[in-house]
C-alpha cells in the first residue's frame, strides 16, 4: 500500500502502452491506429469510452443541440432568477462574546508580563558584580525548579547529558538546554523597567556575563512590552513635523520682537543699530516665514480619511500656521530710509550738543564760584596723555565685541554692549569737563 502510494499519479490522455500524453481524445486515437494497430481490442474499446463520453457530454442524441447552445449563449440572469429584494434574517451578534474572550486573554497576559517585570527589576538593579553572588542573587530573586529528575529538554525534547547541561530561566526558574535559551542585553532590561534610563547604543554579542538567560517565552513577553513601549513613544511623521513647525515659531516670536526693538531705535535716531542690521533681521524672519508655510503644507499633505479627526486637525494646524504668519510675520513694520535716519539723527545729535553746553556753562559756574570760594586756584591733576585713559581702552575692547555680535546676528547682545558704551562715553566726557574746570 505504501508503494502504491509512492508512484506518480499521471492525468491526461495518456496511451495504455507507452503512456505517452497526447493531449486529446482524437491525438490519442490516431497515435494508437499508427503505433498500436496489433491492439485491435484496446483501440475498440477506447472507441466505445469516448463515443459515450462525447454523447454524454455533448448530448448528441439530442436534435435541438444547437438550440440549446443559443440559449446557453443568450442566458439572462434576470430571465431565470428575477431579482427580489431579500430580508434580513436572524442575526446574530458575537462581539461581546469576542471582547470577553480577548479580555480574558489581554487580562492573563498582563498578569504574567507584569509578574515577569517586577522580577526583571529585582534582577537588574540589585545584580552583584561578582559571577558567584550574582547567581546566588538570581536564585534568591526567582527560585529554581529542581532538575534531578528531568531528562529531556522541555523544549526541544532532547535528553541532558555531559555536553547538553541543564540551565534555567531567570525569570520564570524553569529547565531548558543552552540552544533553547535566549540572552536579554542587560542595558535593555533596564531600559525596559525603566524608561528614563539612558539607553547605549554600543552593539555587542549578549551572553551570559553581560545578559540573563531567558526562555523562549519569557523573552517574547518582556519583547512585547518593549515593543509597546517603543510604540507608545514613537512619533509619527506628522508629530515630527509639527515639532519642526513649532520650533520656528519659538525662534520666531523673539525674532520679531527685536525687529520692532531695532525699529523703534532707528525712527529714535540712535546709532545702536543700522539700517544693515534691522535687513539682515527682517530677512532671518522672512525665512522663518517661508519654513514655517512648507512645514504647514507637509502637514496637511499627510494622508487621511477625508471627514474625520485627524482631517480636521491637519486643516486647523494648517490654518493656524497661516494666521500665524500673515499676522505676526507678514505685518512687519515698515523700515525709514536713509534720509530719514540721518535727518533724525542730526536733530538728535542737535539736542545732545544743547545739553552738553548746558553742562558746560553749570561746569563753568561752579569752577567760578569754587575760585571765589578758595584761594588755592584750580586743580593741577589732569590726565598726561589721553591714549592712557582706561575708559578709552575699555570702549575700544567694547567696539570690536559689537562687531563680532553684529556679525554674528546676535542683536540683543549688540543693544547690551551699545547701552555700556554710551555709559563710558558719558561718564569719559565727564571726566574731561572737569578737567578742564
Amino acid at each position: 500500500m505504501a508503494a502504491a502510494n509512492d508512484e506518480e499519479i499521471l492525468e491526461g490522455f495518456l496511451c495504455p502502452i507507452c503512456k505517452a500524453d497526447l493531449k486529446s481524445a482524437s491525438q490519442l486515437t490516431s497515435h494508437f491506429e499508427s503505433l498500436h494497430q496489433e491492439e485491435q481490442d484496446v483501440l475498440k474499446s477506447l472507441k466505445d469510452i469516448f463515443g459515450k463520453a462525447k454523447k454524454v457530454i455533448l448530448n448528441a442524441d439530442d436534435t435541438n443541440l444547437k438550440e440549446t447552445f443559443d440559449r446557453a449563449l443568450k442566458f439572462n440572469s434576470q430571465e431565470y432568477y428575477p431579482y427580489e429584494e431579500q430580508t434580513i434574517g436572524v442575526s446574530r451578534s458575537s462581539s461581546d462574546y469576542f471582547k470577553a474572550v480577548r479580555s480574558a486573554r489581554l487580562e492573563r497576559y498582563a498578569t504574567e508580563t507584569n509578574k515577569l517585570l517586577i522580577r526583571l527589576d529585582k534582577l537588574v538593579f540589585n545584580m552583584p558584580s561578582e559571577p558567584n553572588q550574582r547567581k546566588q542573587h538570581e536564585q534568591e530573586v526567582v527560585p529554581w525548579l529542581d532538575g534531578t529528575s528531568v531528562k529531556l529538554c522541555p523544549n526541544c525534547a532532547k535528553a541532558f547529558s555531559l555536553t547538553r547541561r541543564k540551565h534555567h530561566c531567570r525569570l520564570c526558574g524553569s529547565i531548558l538546554c543552552h540552544d533553547c535559551s535566549v540572552f536579554l542585553d542587560l542595558n535593555v532590561a533596564r531600559t525596559i523597567v525603566d524608561p528614563s534610563a539612558p539607553q547605549t547604543s554600543q552593539e555587542h554579542e549578549v551572553n551570559e556575563k553581560n545578559g540573563l538567560r531567558l526562555c523562549e517565552h519569557c523573552y517574547k513577553l518582556v519583547q512585547l512590552r518593549k515593543q509597546v513601549q517603543e510604540n507608545r513613544n514613537a512619533k509619527t511623521g506628522l508629530m515630527t513635523t509639527y515639532e519642526q513647525m513649532r520650533s520656528l515659531m519659538d525662534q520666531a516670536q523673539p525674532a520679531v520682537a527685536m525687529y520692532e526693538k531695532m525699529c523703534q531705535s532707528l525712527f529714535d535716531g540712535e546709532t545702536t543699530y543700522n539700517l544693515s542690521d534691522v535687513n539682515a533681521m527682517r530677512g532671518r524672519i522672512g525665512k522663518l516665514a517661508e519654513g514655517i508655510d512648507l512645514l504647514s503644507k507637509q502637514v496637511l499633505g499627510f494622508p487621511a480619511e477625508p471627514n474625520t479627526r485627524q482631517a480636521k486637525v491637519q486643516q486647523h494646524i494648517s490654518q493656524a500656521a497661516a494666521y500665524y504668519i500673515k499676522d505676526q510675520l507678514l505685518s512687519l513694520r515698515k523700515l525709514p530710509t536713509e534720509a530719514q535716519i540721518e535727518e533724525v539723527r542730526r536733530q538728535r545729535y542737535e539736542r545732545a550738543q544743547k545739553q552738553i553746553q548746558l553742562e558746560r556753562e553749570r561746569v563753568e559756574l561752579e569752577r567760578e564760584w569754587r575760585s571765589e570760594a578758595e584761594s588755592s586756584g584750580s586743580r593741577t591733576n589732569g590726565p598726561k596723555h589721553d591714549d592712557d585713559n582706561p575708559l578709552l581702552e575699555q570702549m575700544n575692547i567694547i567696539r570690536e565685541y559689537i562687531k563680532e555680535a553684529r556679525k554674528e546676528l546676535r542683536f540683543e547682545e549688540v543693544a547690551i554692549l551699545e547701552t555700556n558704551l554710551k555709559e563710558l562715553k558719558k561718564e569719559y566726557q565727564l571726566q574731561m569737563l572737569s578737567y578742564k574746570s
